[in-house]
């Protein structure tokens, strides 16, 4: 019996639109938006409009995620399609899928199920130092109009007013803060170490950025995605156009809603991401345990480990790459092919595939 992936209408927008959030309701909807995660990175090039006192320190707890499930979840035949989709939506979280960092994702149309929110944190941390890190003082916090209404606060603790040191600490807190139609809420804060060079100034140099969210969500129409949990992102620039970013984290938890109505929660633990970009080529592997609620699975709980890292070309579709998904004496594994993608289907410990089927992406993407 072939996978079961409900193929269901496409809803299309203008071509070449960046398409950042696809959720499935009862219907697949593609939605045409900007960035979810990007506009936070432009609150600098803004005008502050206040100051005061505050704190220093950046609060590095991390944000109470729910309590992952510990017994994997059965795939079967009905819902490898749905699996499948949570598994790799879940993967770019982590990633640096993003046209959002000046420099190193160049502005590209792309369309993907989820986008990653790794670029965005590191296109907000270099915009501050770049733009107006010298003129912050530690312990006084700065509050920024944001263009669309609504402001974003910034609290820092800097060691040098030049350059990024160990030890330097942010507090971001974004209050309805709307920009390119975008608005955030929430907070996040980032600590900085294993500092080498200085990589917001120069072709090179080494950064890890110890990031926390709060209940961090960025609304575009009707669609909002919210994060907590804990994420060290590690970034090496060896040149212009070569960059790694290596991102862990004990507990990451996404929630995608449409209008108020939760569509799917997402949680990645003990997970593993390396992404490297190099001139328009962008390759990410990943590896995770993954477990939450969606509109089609219930609840769920599974291990992602990739199989062959995901190769993109001027940020489009991958063009080639796997993963495997583990269920309870279940799996399916994921392998993307020139059409879309390839989805076999074991129902058995051993792997013995029992039935395969390849789908184009527009009926792939967005299945919760």
């Amino acid at each position: 019996m072939p996978v079961d992936v409900h193929r269901t209408p496409r809803q299309h927008g203008r071509e070449g639109a960046r398409i950042v959030d696809l959720f499935l309701r009862e219907r697949y909807i593609q939605m045409k938006s900007s960035n979810t995660f990007a506009a936070i990175g432009c609150v600098f090039v803004l005008s502050a409009c206040g100051g005061g006192g505050g704190g220093g320190s950046a609060d590095t707890t991390s944000a109470a995620p729910s309590a992952p499930a510990t017994t994997l979840s059965a795939i079967t035949p009905v819902n490898a399609a749905s699996a499948t989709y949570n598994s790799f939506g879940a993967s770019y979280l982590a990633s640096t899928w993003s046209a959002a960092v000046p420099g190193y994702m160049t502005g590209a149309s792309i369309a993907l199920p989820d986008v990653g929110i790794v670029s965005p944190v590191f296109d907000l941390i270099q915009d501050a130092y770049r733009q107006d890190g010298g003129n912050l003082l530690t312990g006084v916090s700065r509050t920024y109009s944001c263009s669309g209404g609504g402001t974003m606060e910034v609290d820092a603790t800097r060691l040098d007013q030049t350059a990024p040191v160990n030890g330097d600490t942010w507090n971001f807190t974004a209050n309805n803060c709307t920009v390119n139609g975008n608005t955030q809420t929430g907070s996040m804060s980032i600590k900085i170490s294993g500092v080498s060079g200085d990589i917001f100034h120069s072709t090179s140099g080494s950064i890890t950025l110890d990031t926390v969210f709060h209940d961090f969500a960025t609304t575009a129409g009707v669609m909002t995605t919210t994060a907590n949990g804990d994420m060290r992102i590690g970034v090496i620039r060896t040149n212009v156009s070569a960059t790694t970013f290596v991102v862990s984290g004990t507990s990451l938890v996404e929630t995608v809603q449409q209008s108020g109505a939760t569509l799917a929660t997402r949680t990645l633990t003990a997970y593993s991401v390396t992404s490297s970009k190099g001139d328009a080529l962008l390759t990410t592997s990943a590896n995770f345990s993954l477990s939450g609620n969606s509109k089609r699975l219930g609840q769920f709980a599974y291990t992602v480990k990739s199989l062959q890292p995901f190769i993109s070309t001027n940020y489009d579709m991958p063009t080639s790459g796997a993963l495997i998904v583990n269920g309870a004496g279940s799996s399916v594994t994921m392998t993307v092919t020139p059409d879309g993608v390839r989805m076999d289907y074991s129902d058995n410990a051993n792997g013995t595939i029992v039935n395969s089927a390849t789908r184009a992406w527009s009926d792939f993407l967005g299945a919760y």
